[in-house]
């Protein structure tokens, strides 16, 4: 049935990655060279804020299991919780390998959608249909994840999958203390 609500299509898979996976994750993090999070605004500059988080798309000795089992939360997502959308939306091309996201306290990701083009601009052309976001930890304060305007929470493990476009703005707001973790892939 046709979801009249858009946070209707926004779905959390609860305990998707188990602790100790999530654990093994951020004992690599720990040791990765992290940049700084840079975006394309609406002229095409890469900018960044001072107060952003900081991303990295380095290998590290667990990221093609992530990259691997994120299959499933897509395929859950369109072909069983979402099927009756099939005969207009019936599967995917693709997904990108997985971002480790870090926040440390004062930092945090300002409000924005994922209509990313930067990231398909080689071979593979197009923009995000779908954003799939995991958190790996959550043994800090503040850093909540927004929604539409709606705080998600997000335990350790947990996926939460939802349309890219401009309807769908989020946001995290800032890390008091402690590192907030998590890891982010985009559908096209």
């Amino acid at each position: 049935m046709l979801q009249t609500k858009l946070i209707d299509y926004a779905k959390v898979y609860k305990s998707f990655f188990d602790k100790e996976f999530c654990d093994l994750i951020l004992c690599d993090a720990k040791n990765l060279n992290w940049d700084s999070h840079q975006y394309h605004d609406y002229s095409s500059n890469v900018s960044s804020y001072e107060d952003d988080l900081s991303v990295c798309f380095e290998n590290f000795s667990l990221k093609k299991k992530l990259d691997e089992d994120i299959w499933f939360v897509i395929n859950k997502y369109i072909t069983e919780d979402f099927s009756y959308m099939s005969d207009w939306f019936s599967g995917w091309n693709g997904y990108t390998s997985s971002r480790l996201n870090k926040y440390d306290p004062s930092t945090r990701m300002r409000i924005h959608c994922d209509h990313i083009t930067s990231m398909f601009d080689g071979n593979i052309k197009g923009i995000p249909t779908l954003t799939v976001l995991g958190s790996l930890n959550e043994d800090y304060e503040g850093g909540e994840f927004m929604l539409c305007g709606e705080k998600i929470e997000l335990k350790t493990g947990d996926v939460i999958v939802f349309p890219s476009n401009f309807l769908y703005p989020h946001e995290v707001k800032p890390v008091k203390s402690g590192v907030r973790y998590s890891f982010v892939s985009w559908v096209w």
